[in-house]
């Protein structure tokens, strides 16, 4: 008799933690609906964040709005954060997929010190950032500047790139922290972070730029502390009992086995977006080598851009831990419903938003820019490749179906390939083509977006088919 109480007792808390675990419906319910309840939060903080690079463009571009030399050379630090972003977004990833597929195997080691582990992965990452920043950065930018670039942009991206650092540092912290609590299914704790530095970043932007006069320098200041707060409310959450993978701040806690897994699937991540950066910054020698015009366009069309990507990473976001959640627990038919709405789901909107950008491009561009051969080529610009943009959208959601899957490979074949096709004005020259107009820039992007994304759609729809009937314990 007292067994059968005992069996009785450990199945109802057995029920109780599986019905715990689900709470963000990520194991059964409508697929579509817990999709838009997850990505819902990270969509208002991805539109606030799209909003956070527009607002530094926008005051900068107040500074002086007849000057070409602010955007030109503060844009020359775009790439440079983008790489770091991109890391620090790998980090996200990473830990997502890990923590969902721990959460999903009931994997206690993965649960009890996974949050240790990516503060250490941080704290070693950020040391290596914030070094190579001072002793290399001005050098970097140098290389980046076209041939011609001012020496007045140049300056000005120099001084932006310095008080822009510690923000790079910070966002290594922020995706971390985020990655671990996105992977639990808390969308909207990461979500209200997230909306929490761009507002605070528009606060800032014109004390510092127009109020205490510090120009390019302070919008790089008010970014930096911008993203230091919702790091604090992280680290809070994380400590906090209303989690399952709780911070303890302590190193030792950390383990060697989980900072590998999380290299395993981050690694490739951050290599093939690090491949798709060195193209952007390729792209960017060869547009600053053409004039400065065509620079200040390709830097305010490559921001707007980033509209494609809000619908997508949200949706992507979502995609890691409900996939990692259900593949860890051996359901994989569901994990392949997962991936099939969610693909629907993302190229859709993205269509949509599509049409809208092309028609409204030419007011859009006027809110930065009072240089009507600006506004020309950005428009043009628009119009020609927006529609291909929806490709890269769909590559996010599928590289994110592969990683919660614990497949990390298939994303950086695909960033080899679109780095290849992105760097072929770079062959040009190598070939002495001389590249005079943005045509072959054009081209090369157009493919770029397209054939990866056709590979991608290939693919994925091969893995989710065959998914193993065994998962392999982390």
């Amino acid at each position: 008799m007292e067994n059968n109480i005992e069996i009785s007792s450990s199945e109802s808390k057995a029920l109780t933690q599986e019905k715990n675990n689900d709470a963000e419906g990520m194991l059964s319910g409508p697929i579509t609906r817990t999709t838009i309840k997850l990505s819902i939060p990270i969509f208002i903080a991805q539109i606030l964040i799209f909003a956070y690079v527009m607002i530094d463009t926008l005051f900068i571009s107040m500074i002086d709005k007849n000057s070409s030399a602010l955007l030109a050379g503060t844009g020359l630090v775009y790439p440079i954060y983008m790489v770091i972003f991109n890391i620090s977004t790998s980090l996200f990833v990473g830990l997502s997929s890990v923590a969902s597929r721990g959460i999903g195997q009931k994997n206690n080691d993965v649960i009890k010190k996974i949050a240790d582990s990516a503060l250490v992965l941080s704290l070693i990452l950020g040391v290596v950032t914030l070094v190579a920043g001072i002793l290399f950065g001005e050098q970097i930018l140098q290389l980046l500047a076209g041939s011609q670039i001012t020496p007045e942009a140049l300056q000005y991206g120099v001084d932006f790139f310095y008080y822009m650092l510690p923000c790079m540092v910070l966002l290594l912290f922020f995706n971390a922290f985020g990655g671990i609590l996105q992977g639990e299914g808390k969308a909207n704790q990461v979500g209200l972070a997230m909306m929490s530095s761009p507002i605070l970043n528009a606060i800032l932007n014109p004390i510092f730029i127009f109020g205490l006069n510090m120009g390019v320098k302070g919008s790089g200041l008010a970014s930096s502390i911008a993203t230091a707060v919702p790091i604090v409310y992280f680290v809070a959450v994380l400590l906090g009992k209303k989690v399952k993978l709780r911070l303890t701040l302590n190193p030792a806690n950390s383990s060697k086995k989980l900072i590998m897994e999380i290299l395993r699937i981050g690694v490739p991540a951050s290599i093939g977006l690090l491949l798709i950066n060195t193209s952007t910054m390729i792209l960017n020698n060869v547009v600053g080598s053409i004039s400065e015009t065509a620079m200040n366009a390709w830097i305010l069309v490559s921001r707007t851009d980033q509209l494609f990507l809000i619908p997508a990473t949200a949706i992507a976001m979502a995609t890691i831990p409900m996939i990692g959640q259900n593949f860890g627990s051996g359901d994989h038919r569901r994990a392949r419903a997962i991936y099939n709405a969610n693909l629907r789901l993302c190229l859709g909107v993205c269509l949509v938003l599509t049409v809208f950008y092309i028609i409204f491009a030419p007011q859009v561009m006027s809110w930065f820019t009072n240089i009507q051969e600006v506004i020309d080529d950005s428009v043009r610009q628009v119009r020609l490749l927006a529609i291909t943009s929806a490709g890269v959208a769909g590559i996010t959601v599928i590289g994110s179906a592969f990683q919660g899957t614990g497949r990390p490979a298939p994303n950086l074949i695909n960033d080899i390939v679109r780095m290849v096709i992105m760097s072929t004005p770079l062959w040009m020259h190598l070939f002495h083509i001389s590249v005079t107009d943005m045509t072959p820039v054009y081209i090369s992007l157009a493919v770029g977006n397209l054939l990866p994304f056709v590979i991608a759609l290939v693919w994925g729809r091969y893995h989710f088919n065959h998914l193993q009937s065994n998962t392999k314990s982390l």
